[in-house]
């Protein structure tokens, strides 16, 4: 109890010696510029020196530009949504009327049609000509630029089922008739006639 009654009559005590302490935050308006200190001879002081001099306005270097032109900022590029945006090939490149498609044959005699344009293009040709021939198309992957396709029985083909391979060279896209599994070309004969119905749609 004697505690707590100490305590009290201390408390009061203790706040107002806090006025006691005096304020010296604004002494610093009160300074003055004192006398400058002389260097003794043959030394320096590099504190004369004004370290960020003020340039001499009056003096300074005015340049006069009789033109009228001005800078025009130029307006930054359209952003695009990446979900929305057509591929390099496609936003750039017009649909060619001419696929300017040749049916021949590789090195090795194996019968291919070589078209002279991008593959988007050609993509979109051979699925296009496939769609009017005999053929059915069962799947497709333009990633891999396959088209898996369903074979009549009178082009002479053992399997049914063939892949149109569309790979791209130097020359242009190259399609070629792959086996059902894609391991390997058919065989000459059957790859003609499928290649040939496809040439006369393109």
């Amino acid at each position: 109890m004697n505690r707590t009654c100490l305590t009290v009559v201390l408390l009061p005590v203790l706040i107002t010696g806090c006025s006691w302490v005096p304020d010296r935050t604004l002494v610093y308006q009160e300074a003055q510029t004192g006398k400058r200190m002389d260097v003794p001879e043959g030394m320096w002081f590099s504190g004369f020196d004004d370290r960020y001099p003020i340039p001499d306005v009056e003096n300074r270097i005015q340049i006069e530009d009789s033109s009228d032109e001005r800078f025009v900022v130029p307006e930054p590029p359209q952003l695009v949504v990446l979900g929305q945006a057509a591929a390099p090939e496609e936003a750039s490149t017009p649909r060619p009327d001419n696929p300017g498609a040749i049916l021949g044959r590789d090195g090795n005699g194996y019968p291919i049609i070589m078209l002279s344009t991008q593959f988007v293009w050609a993509w979109e040709y051979v699925g296009q000509a496939v769609a009017k021939t005999d053929l059915r198309v069962d799947d497709r992957d333009r990633e891999s630029g396959i088209l898996y396709v369903r074979v009549p029985s009178e082009y002479g083909l053992t399997e049914r089922q063939a892949q149109l391979k569309l790979s791209q060279t130097v020359n242009g896209i190259q399609v070629a008739v792959l086996n059902q599994t894609g391991t390997s070309l058919v065989d000459r004969e059957p790859g003609q006639a499928i290649l040939q119905r496809l040439y006369n749609e393109l």
